[in-house]
């Protein structure tokens, strides 16, 4: 491919011992469109006004961080298919347990969405993204507003928040980033966004509890519950853990990876 700032017929020329098609493609007006096409191709020669190696490197960042968020998405999901029986098996015996393992594969549930529609996943701006710029089929739809009841977003008042937030402190006692968390609810919670606070808070939880040990789970058993506001519902677990597989199970078989060749 030569970019070129008149119009010339394509080429077929032998290079060495290889038959290359040269393709002359008009300069200024097509380069982002032209690159983007020509993702995997390799920059024999370059100029500085286009700069068109810096160009390929971004779209190729652009295309892996695409790839490894789908890929994410995909294990994010796996992983809700696969706590499914967990939450199952213990619901009679810990509804603290079950409730926490459930809300956890909700939050996952709402990333994974996130993900896949390729928009930016911050935890901060994720409901209001929800809300906002996310798209969604209507079977999305549905997941969302699943795993939104599931996490309980519908409960959040200034006096759960004020429950929960000590709660999550002291779950994030020894995390190095504990005070820019801190901040970033206190900015929700100070400018009245009690819903994505309340949202926040809990995915925060979601986090550190995913990273410890199952039997610290049960050690700080009421301070998981204050902290993420925990559904003790054992006939509600139940049922939305089978709701909510079966939306992880349509979103993933929705978002194959289909491989040609």
């Amino acid at each position: 491919m030569v970019l070129s700032n008149g119009d010339r017929r394509c080429e077929v020329k032998k290079l060495g011992s290889y038959w290359a098609e040269i393709l002359y493609v008009p300069l200024k007006p097509k380069v982002p469109k032209v690159i983007l096409d020509s993702a995997d191709g390799i920059v024999l020669s370059d100029t500085d006004d286009l700069k068109i190696s810096s160009m390929l490197n971004a779209v190729m960042d652009d295309t892996r961080r695409t790839s490894s968020k789908l890929a994410i998405a995909r294990k994010m999901l796996i992983s809700c298919l696969m706590r499914q029986t967990e939450i199952e098996r213990i619901s009679q015996k810990s509804a603290i347990i079950s409730s926490m393992l459930l809300k956890i594969s909700a939050y996952e549930v709402m990333q994974s969405i996130v993900f896949f529609s390729g928009l930016p996943g911050s935890p901060l701006h994720q409901l209001e993204l929800i809300r906002g710029a996310l798209e969604p089929s209507q079977f999305e739809s549905e997941s969302i507003s699943l795993a939104l009841e599931i996490i309980g977003v519908e409960r959040a008042t200034t006096s759960v928040l004020r429950r929960s937030i000590p709660s999550y402190s002291r779950l994030a006692a020894h995390r190095y980033d504990r005070s820019l968390i801190e901040a970033k609810i206190k900015f929700l919670y100070e400018s009245g966004m009690t819903a994505d606070c309340y949202y926040y808070v809990g995915k925060v939880c979601s986090d550190i509890l995913k990273s410890l040990d199952s039997t610290l789970w049960h050690t700080y058993g009421k301070l998981v519950q204050i902290g993420m506001d925990l559904s003790m519902d054992v006939e509600h677990i139940q049922r939305w853990n089978s709701q909510l597989s079966m939306a992880a199970k349509r979103l993933l078989n929705s978002h194959r990876t289909v491989i040609t060749g």
